[in-house]
């Protein structure tokens, strides 16, 4: 990409700020797309090694296995004993089974709200794009034309316009935003 434009009565034209503003946009307009399928695959990993980290403590548990190793003893028996060793097992294998369901939700539970927490703050982010993008241009023109100066001159003042610009676009757009609660 080159730095100028079409050319007017013969002489080139500067790119301009707006332009660079929109060009942010889009590339933050970019990011926010990419960001349900980042949390959805984040989920679904994080559940699928709950679930594996779940079976691992269980399979280490000796009391697990010791109902394992019961319920799955080769043991010729008459049937009464067979119908009584089957309900043993299905009691193991239901408890097994409830503690499993138990976990499970506790995981689900914790990765929504850390899910909810994170979209939280990039909705808040995505409010504040324009309020960013003013504060950087603010901040960048001040230094421009405070490199005439001394360079801490030229830092300390890009600096200040820049948080100047945040907060007074931050300030706008809470009052936009809190303007029909209060009339």
């Amino acid at each position: 990409m080159s730095v100028l434009t079409q050319p007017i009565n013969g002489r080139p034209q500067r790119r301009q700020l707006s332009d660079q503003l929109d060009r942010l946009d889009g590339i933050i307009d970019c990011l926010a797309d990419g960001l349900n399928q980042a949390v959805t695959d984040a989920v679904r990993d994080g559940s699928q090694a709950a679930l594996r980290q779940i079976i691992q403590d269980g399979l280490a548990n000796p009391a697990t296995l010791d109902l394992l190793r019961r319920a799955l003893a080769a043991n010729p028996a008459p049937p009464s004993r067979t119908s009584r060793f089957l309900a043993r097992c299905k009691v193991g294998i239901t408890s097994a089974v409830r503690v499993v369901a138990d976990t499970v939700k506790s995981v689900v539970a914790l990765v929504t709200a850390r899910t909810a927490s994170v979209m939280r703050v990039c909705r808040l982010g995505w409010h504040l794009k324009r309020a960013v993008a003013i504060a950087i241009g603010v901040g960048t023109l001040v230094g421009a034309v405070a490199l005439v100066s001394h360079p801490v001159a030229t830092l300390l003042s890009g600096v200040g316009a820049a948080v100047a610009a945040f907060g007074v676009q931050t300030c706008l757009w809470i009052r936009r935003t809190t303007r029909p609660w209060i009339a």
